[in-house]
């Protein structure tokens, strides 16, 4: 019994051991930090072009989960209304399909507060 159980758990492990190793990744994955004087910040986003023989027909740029853009070229304005972390992915797409996301997380943060105030 005790064999039959180490075995089942054994099976697991290896069955568990391989869904992780087979969890498809990202292409990219960026964090940046910026400093906003002040809210809302619009910045854009840039990233290469795919070749051609992957005959793109546009791209999908969403932040935080909200598509934001459906360009054909390879910018799109972002606005962050909030301080914190956000997520910027971009798809591409073509008459087949979408690849993976390429991700940017951005960490949008008031300037720093002063230090060593003294009177001189």
């Amino acid at each position: 019994m005790k064999k039959r159980f180490l075995a089942l758990l054994i099976g697991v492990a290896v069955l568990v051991a391989c869904t992780v190793t087979w969890l498809p990744m990202p292409s990219d994955f960026v964090v940046v930090t910026l400093e906003a004087q002040t809210l809302p910040v619009t910045k854009t986003v840039a990233w290469d072009a795919n070749a051609a023989s992957d005959a793109i027909t546009n791209y999908v740029v969403r932040l935080d989960g909200t598509t934001v853009g459906s360009p054909v070229g390879t910018t799109q304005l972002v606005t962050f209304t909030s301080l914190g972390t956000h997520t910027i992915t971009v798809i591409a797409q073509n008459l087949w399909g979408v690849s993976l996301p390429a991700t940017l997380v951005v960490n949008v943060i008031s300037p720093s507060t002063p230090a060593n105030i003294r009177m001189q």
